[in-house]
């Protein structure tokens, strides 16, 4: 009888050991497809104020177009382009007008999104928005 009770655990062991060490059975290449690259969304990286460091005022210009209001804060300009959602502050500075900082923040109670969005369509009209009234002159403080 202990015969028996030894020779079946051996019996369940050695088959439970078998069945660790077999060799996985290939899949099957009909079975596994993969999408074709048209199917595949491409998602660009989303729009950084950040870029626009280091960029000098004519490089702002040909990107963002002319700003709504164009401030002297004294060694600084700064150039607000404004849209709906959004207003987006460029901080220039030194002889070569460089953008040293830049501040985009939402009008009222927008979203990050709404003003993530709001920034792209900014970059995408070349600045001032059709709401923003594009005033050139530029005044000290």
């Amino acid at each position: 009888m202990i015969r028996r009770v030894v020779l079946s655990a051996l019996l369940f062991a050695s088959l439970g050991l078998a069945a660790c060490s077999a060799a996985p059975e290939p899949a099957d290449e009909a079975a596994v497809q993969l999408a074709p690259y048209s199917a595949m969304a491409f998602v660009p990286p989303a729009a950084d104020p950040q870029e626009l460091l280091g960029l000098n005022a004519g490089e702002v210009t040909a990107k963002l177009g002319q700003p709504a209001l164009i401030r002297r804060e004294g060694d600084a300009e700064v150039w607000q382009y404004r849209q709906t959602d959004c207003v987006l502050d460029l901080f220039l500075y030194g002889t070569g007008r460089q953008v040293e900082h830049v501040d985009l923040r939402d009008r009222g109670d927008a979203t990050q999104a709404a003003v993530q969005a709001c920034f792209e369509r900014l970059l995408e009209k070349g600045g001032a928005g059709p709401e923003a009234s594009v005033d050139y002159s530029v005044f000290a403080l």
